[in-house]
């Protein structure tokens, strides 16, 4: 993991850039960098309390710190280790964001700002799931984004003085997992692939706002065999839209004679009364298919693209 100081562009002309990197391999723990940055600079101690999160800890955190007395567009960039580690900056005061740096999947947008910075993902496309086949419109299929912590600080004091000054993060999970089971299938041999969507999430947070932003989207994943009946996924995401007032399940089911079977549940009840609204358990009682034996249909799977030929079935919980 590299850690790096970078301060932004102002006003289009640079400022600085100091980029300094030093390699830590596996899981040897070195000391921590310190009096990077312009030694004329106050030392500044970044440091995380994990109190409050699960024992999974990310990579590292990147800390981003903007001059409150600049245009926007001026930031300091320091990466940690989880455990902190200091930096030099500039007295003066700041607004300071921190997340966790090893993502893959997540959009980093209008960074230069912190009022308008923003985490999110993108559209995606599964070939033989087209846009129409969709059960929630106008609803799109958005990427899961990957488990993210996050906190911000506003209006920090760097004095210049010979004592160090400390910034003190909070990180809180901002990613919720929705663990999804679907038991008692009948004939489940019968399937090839199955794929989970869950409705009327979002696929955008703002770490100003701390909280979820942007309209409904729809979220999922390629479920895996349990035991001989039953089915599991996890869809993570930001957390459910402000605004929509259901959410729903589509299992869709790819069968060995060629059909396909899209099974919808109403979810809403078991999201809004989980007793942990961060690791969420979402049941329902699968169908009964067909009995399909080896070498009977010949349908391939029913893996080609198709608009008109999912079987959509609504069922009560």
């Amino acid at each position: 993991m590299h850690h790096i100081l970078h301060i932004a562009t102002l006003g289009g002309s640079s400022l600085m850039t100091l980029l300094m990197s030093v390699c830590l391999t596996g899981c040897t723990h070195k000391e921590l960098i310190e009096d990077i940055g312009i030694i004329e600079n106050p030392l500044i101690a970044v440091d995380y309390d994990w109190n409050q999160t699960e024992t999974t800890l990310p990579d590292g955190m990147a800390n981003l710190f903007y001059p409150i007395d600049h245009d926007p567009g001026s930031y300091w960039r320091s990466d940690f280790r989880p455990a902190g580690g200091t930096v030099r900056m500039p007295k003066g005061a700041y607004d300071a964001v921190t997340f966790n740096n090893d993502t893959e999947n997540i959009l980093f947008s209008d960074i230069d700002n912190i009022s308008e910075f923003s985490f999110s993902t993108s559209p995606i496309v599964i070939g033989d799931i087209p846009a129409e086949q969709l059960p929630f419109p106008p609803q799109k299929l958005y990427g899961q984004p990957d488990r993210m912590w996050c906190d911000i600080k506003r209006e920090i004091e760097i004095r210049s003085t010979v004592a160090t000054d400390t910034v003190s993060f909070i990180p809180k999970r901002i990613t919720r997992d929705y663990h999804i089971e679907m038991t008692d299938i009948t004939n489940l041999q019968s399937a090839l692939r199955y794929y989970a969507v869950l409705s009327d999430l979002t696929a955008c947070y703002s770490p100003i706002r701390q909280r979820q932003t942007g309209p409904a989207v729809s979220m999922g994943g390629f479920m895996s065999p349990l035991d001989s009946s039953s089915l599991s996924s996890t869809v993570t995401s930001f957390g459910m839209a402000s605004d929509s007032p259901h959410s729903r399940l589509a299992v869709y089911m790819w069968l060995a004679d060629g059909e396909r079977k899209v099974y919808l549940y109403d979810v809403t009840d078991q999201i809004l009364q989980a007793p942990d609204s961060m690791n969420l358990v979402i049941r329902v009682k699968g169908p009964s298919l067909p009995e399909i034996k080896p070498g009977e249909g010949g349908g391939g799977g029913g893996l080609d693209v198709g608009i008109d030929d999912w079987d959509f079935i609504d069922i009560e919980l």
